[in-house]
């Protein structure tokens, strides 16, 4: 019983890593979608007047 208590932790922490990666993965990915919609690098336009 010790051994399966033992793989069943080790699946559970290698789950969560992944789970965890993955969370991460998506929210970076949003933030670059965000980055990029907003149109920050079209900041040039707002000096066209002068």
């Amino acid at each position: 019983m010790d051994k399966k208590e033992k793989i069943d932790s080790r699946g559970k922490r290698i789950g969560k890593f992944v789970l965890t990666t993955i969370i991460y993965c998506v929210i970076l990915m949003a933030l670059i979608y965000l980055y990029q919609y907003s149109g920050l690098t079209s900041v040039h336009f707002i000096y066209d007047e002068f």
